[in-house]
């Protein structure tokens, strides 16, 4: 699966003209635009984040911690803020090429306008940078939702049956591309149950 992934990494790297940058509709945003190729590094260590006093996501940074991993652990919090809210305005802050932001955004009001939401904690761990090639990244993290439920926001109450990204660990990897502003965008998001262990 890695290779896979790798070898798609490559060829979207090398693809002709990358996809404009989604733009949500709405207000426009009076935030200045990134200049910064990769985003200084922090400090390394666990960090625990809790979203809407419902859900907890408690992510394992690595002793090396890669700007880069700010890709996926953002895009990763904001569509869980998206989800527990019931808002998907938690979005228009990520940095999406179109398709990976319609994606996202399809996968969110799925939820929503079933009337779902998460509670319960999450976890985010092994993240790192599997590949960088030309203006292409890869950057994987492996997820742990065992501890997390999808629940009814009108009865409170577990939906059965529960999706299986709640059941066991899996690899998320997010590709990203970085445009000539040097801004670093998702240009499509893969999963696979199988490559984490809890």
């Amino acid at each position: 699966m890695r290779r896979v992934l790798v070898l798609l990494l490559i060829v979207l790297a090398g693809c002709g003209q990358a996809e404009r940058p989604y733009a949500p509709q709405g207000p426009a945003s009076s935030t200045p635009p990134k200049s910064e190729t990769r985003p200084q590094p922090t400090v390394s260590g666990p960090e625990t984040i809790t979203i809407g006093g419902r859900l907890r996501v408690n992510i394992d940074w690595p002793a090396e911690r890669d700007p880069l991993l700010k890709v996926i652990t953002d895009y990763y919090l904001a569509s869980r803020k998206a989800l527990v809210s019931g808002s998907d305005r938690y979005l228009q802050d990520l940095d999406f090429e179109l398709t990976a932001a319609r994606d996202t955004y399809d996968w969110v009001h799925g939820y929503t306008e079933q009337e779902k939401t998460v509670k319960g904690a999450a976890r985010l761990y092994n993240l790192r940078v599997a590949a960088v090639v030309g203006k292409g990244a890869q950057i994987n993290a492996c997820v742990d939702e065992s501890k997390t439920r999808v629940i009814s926001t009108r009865t409170g109450k577990a939906v059965v049956p529960q999706p299986d990204w709640v059941r066991t660990p899996y690899l998320q990897a997010a590709l990203a591309h970085r445009g000539d502003d040097g801004v670093w965008r998702i240009r499509g998001l893969r999963y696979d149950m199988k490559g984490c262990t809890g």
